[in-house]
């Protein structure tokens, strides 16, 4: 249990000793440096340094008792806390350096591209990837519900409608008419989760795979639980045909 702790102390920004210190201090604190450095098992003049770095860090409080100098690791939603406010600048450095990332990349980045992917990991990559794509305003597909449960387990598809109606990305869905599909996409939970579908019949028309198509890509994924695999194709001029063809057929209906 302990190892997994540090684990979760290293993106906090703690090196091993001070890792170790840290956990030592939260067993049997508060304590006093020797007793603390007895326990991490490291020696007590180096102990004193990382008490003070994890002080500096605001991970250590120090207390007196009888005029005797203890530390006590601070409570575990401090440290939630702390985690959650070095993500925020992480992410805020990461989106201020996204020119100087793009530069490095250069002009091949915006080219053209077809990425294969197999395996369920695989397919989660490919339908997570509209949020990664900028310049999406909506999302259009061609679906089947019935092999939509069969690729993707409802939590993690319950998450994916929750994010991207948390990010405003409309959807609409032609697919055909199984008993799965009509209870799954009630108009209530399409309105709720901004999704418009259009139904074929079910007997003419079976879709074993998904297509999607958003900004400037198209993903088609292969829902087989047996053989799951999918392609995202990078090209606008494919994406803008594709899309054209989309509304024709949805004017259709």
């Amino acid at each position: 249990m302990l190892k997994d702790i540090k684990k979760i102390l290293g993106p906090a920004g703690l090196s091993d000793s001070e890792a170790g210190v840290f956990l030592a201090t939260a067993q049997i604190g508060p304590e006093t440096a020797n007793k603390i450095a007895n326990k991490a098992g490291q020696n007590r003049a180096s102990v004193y340094d990382i008490l003070r770095r994890l002080s500096h860090k605001g991970l250590i409080k120090q207390t007196t008792q009888r005029k005797i100098r203890q530390y006590e690791a601070v409570e575990p939603s401090i440290i939630l806390r702390k985690l959650k406010e070095q993500k925020e600048e992480q992410i805020a450095l990461f989106q201020q350096l996204q020119p100087e990332l793009a530069a490095i990349y250069g002009d091949h980045y915006d080219q053209p591209s077809i990425s294969f992917y197999e395996g369920l990991e695989g397919i989660k990559t490919i339908l997570l990837d509209i949020f990664d794509t900028p310049n999406v305003t909506e999302n259009i597909a061609y679906a089947s519900a019935d092999y939509l449960s069969a690729g993707f387990d409802k939590k993690f598809l319950e998450k994916y409608w929750q994010k991207r109606v948390a990010l405003r990305i409309p959807a609409r869905g032609i697919m055909p008419a199984t008993s799965a599909a009509e209870s799954l996409f009630t108009e209530e939970k399409n309105i709720k989760e901004l999704r418009r579908v259009k139904f074929v019949p079910a007997d003419k028309y079976k879709f074993t795979n998904e297509i999607d198509i958003y900004g400037d890509k198209i993903a088609i994924i292969s829902l087989d639980k047996d053989n799951l695999y999918g392609v995202i194709i990078k090209s606008k001029s494919i994406a803008d045909t594709q899309r054209n063809i989309y509304e024709l057929l949805w004017s259709l209906l």
